[in-house]
């Protein structure tokens, strides 16, 4: 009895030790909350995929010791767009993956949209942890937006019986946080 009680101990130091050497590969610890102003309007009439997408910080970001400066572009594109049809359902995907710094350094960062708001809207962190977002459609602009943190897109906009139409100086709300494979910046164009 003296032997398993000193086995079972041993196998569970050796769990524990295991645990805390695995490698976590989750960027939920490394999250910031992003405020931002779309450069562009985007409308699902005349959007087409691959079609470049840029919205401007309007405050600082930090992301794991690199500094993201006020003014500051993400930088996305358009992944699908399907305009609305017979005041059908319209839908725009789209991703940010890239934050362009002022001197046109880039950096590969990892982007969920956690908010789309008319402009001038006093914008509210997001809760803490939140993997997922289900914004219905809001009477200020009426879209939908589904975004979550493990997917490889940043969000999706939808509407019933109408085309997306987002114009220049929507506000949208990011979680950011290092792209998980960026080692580090690469130079800009």
């Amino acid at each position: 009895m003296k032997y398993l009680g000193i086995a079972t101990t041993a196998l569970a130091l050796t769990l524990f030790a295991a645990a805390e050497d695995t490698p976590q590969n989750n960027n939920t610890n490394q999250l910031a909350v992003a405020n931002t102003e779309l450069q562009s309007t985007l409308d699902t009439k005349t959007a087409k995929q691959g079609d470049p997408v840029t919205a401007r910080l309007t405050d600082s970001v930090r992301l794991a010791g690199t500094e993201l400066p006020r003014h500051t572009l993400l930088i996305g594109h358009v992944d699908t767009v399907q305009p609305s049809a017979n005041k059908g359902v319209a839908k725009v995907v789209l991703t940010f993956d890239q934050a362009r710094l002022a001197d046109g350094k880039q950096i590969a960062i990892k982007s969920t949209i956690v908010g789309v708001y008319p402009e001038g809207t006093a914008l509210v962190a997001p809760i803490p942890g939140e993997t997922k977002v289900e914004q219905q459609a809001s009477g200020a602009h009426g879209y939908a937006l589904n975004s979550a943190l493990d997917e490889a897109n940043s969000g999706t906009l939808t509407a019933n019986g109408k085309n997306v139409h987002i114009g220049i100086g929507t506000e949208l709300q990011f979680e950011v946080a290092p792209a998980a494979e960026s080692a580090g910046a690469s130079t800009g164009k």
